[in-house]
């Protein structure tokens, strides 16, 4: 049995040693980060832009799978996050993060921004990038989770919209609930989420109850009723699967009349 596993973990290596010496291959993370690393979801937030992927230093840290017909390096598309639903560990210190569209099948690469980073470790982040086709950032800002507690929601709002002519105020409006035989019923209830927020700026995460949720998103300083006015953006859905953390983000760049896609939310936990 010994004998059997052996073989089997150097079939195992030689084959990550052969899926790294790939023609124009740029370097992979292939090996295990050691505890102490941070964690970190990376966003594509630029409508138009090239398909892409994170890099830290050389090192490419997200991920798309090949097609079937072809070995091609894959970038990340415009509205994707990885990984979805959690976060990449990697190695914690001092880089420069990338952004680097592959162009597929030339064996080239063309870094579409970059800036430096520390990472901490065992801290959360999310990584960014926003902006335009003609001018591309790439961001990060620290994810401060709340305490893992089974009995809450915990949601917050994030502004990825570039060129906006105005700050943003965004609110999660549960809807009213129906009376029943057992329960009396439940006005409509507005949480704020955040205001006055610009481009790469977010409010804290707030604690919401289940239920049925319109988020909406206002220019800040207007007069509205968050309850019942028409926003500039909004989407709606149900929350309740309790002990999970959210973002509700808005993405691309600025329209007067935005597009559905150009807001979306992802689980952080």
């Amino acid at each position: 049995m010994m004998k059997i596993f052996k073989r089997a973990f150097l079939f195992l290596a030689a084959g990550l040693m052969l899926g790294a010496c790939e023609k124009n291959a740029i370097p992979e993370v292939t090996e295990p980060v050691q505890e102490g690393g941070a964690y970190v979801k990376f966003f594509f937030q630029v409508e138009g832009a090239p398909r892409a992927n994170f890099y830290l230093d050389s090192k490419k840290v997200t991920a798309v799978a090949p097609t079937t017909t072809s070995n091609i390096v894959l970038g990340n598309a415009y509205g994707s996050v990885y990984p979805s639903n959690a976060y990449a560990m990697v190695p914690s210190g001092t880089f420069n993060m990338s952004a680097i569209d592959t162009v597929a099948g030339k064996g080239t690469a063309d870094v579409l921004a970059s800036t430096s980073v520390n990472l901490a470790a065992n801290k959360h982040y999310s990584a960014y990038l926003a902006g335009t086709p003609t001018s591309y950032e790439v961001f990060m800002v620290e994810d401060n989770l709340p305490p893992a507690d089974y009995t809450k929601i915990w949601w917050r709002f994030m502004n990825t919209m570039a060129d906006m002519p105005f700050a943003v105020d965004a609110y999660a409006v549960r809807s009213a609930v129906a009376a029943t035989e057992t329960k009396p019923a439940e006005p409509v209830q507005v949480y704020e989420l955040g205001k006055g927020l610009a481009f790469k700026q977010h409010g804290p995460y707030v604690e919401l109850k289940p239920g049925t949720y319109t988020y909406k998103v206002f220019p800040a300083g207007t007069e509205y009723d968050p309850a019942t006015s028409k926003s500039y953006i909004q989407q709606s859905f149900s929350v309740t699967t309790l002990g999970r953390v959210y973002t509700t983000q808005i993405r691309g760049a600025y329209a007067e009349t935005p597009k559905a896609a150009q807001i979306d939310y992802w689980r952080e936990r």
